[in-house]
């Protein structure tokens, strides 16, 4: 009977073992697989944050293009408009050149 415990307990420590050895592995192939998930998680991060910086740099220049036609636009209406005022300057000072010569001819006239 003794020589059967004996056996069950050299069973039991290398069943311990076996089973300590066992843990250590599965450890080692766990921080293995992390690892590689971390490297496979920031490489992913890493290409989504490159497209999202070619997508604002695409937003960036489509935005600054139609900012320079809105600009391009705004200076011919203003230009237009500046032609417009000096037409309409012109025509007041001729107006009120002739309002002049008529105002002195007429007192010329009258006295």
């Amino acid at each position: 009977m003794l020589e059967v415990l004996k056996i069950v307990k050299k069973n039991q420590q290398k069943a311990k073992k076996i089973i300590n050895n066992a843990s250590i592995e599965a450890e080692k192939i766990m921080q293995g697989l992390l690892q590689k998930s971390v490297a496979a998680n920031e490489e992913a991060f890493l290409a989504e944050i490159t497209q999202a910086e070619k997508r604002a740099d695409e937003l960036q220049k489509s935005s600054s293009l139609g900012i320079n036609q809105e600009i391009k636009q705004i200076q011919n209406t203003a230009k237009q408009q500046a032609k417009e005022i000096e037409i309409k300057a012109k025509l007041n000072h001729e107006k009120a050149v002739n309002v002049v010569l008529d105002m002195i001819f007429n007192r010329d006239e009258v006295k």
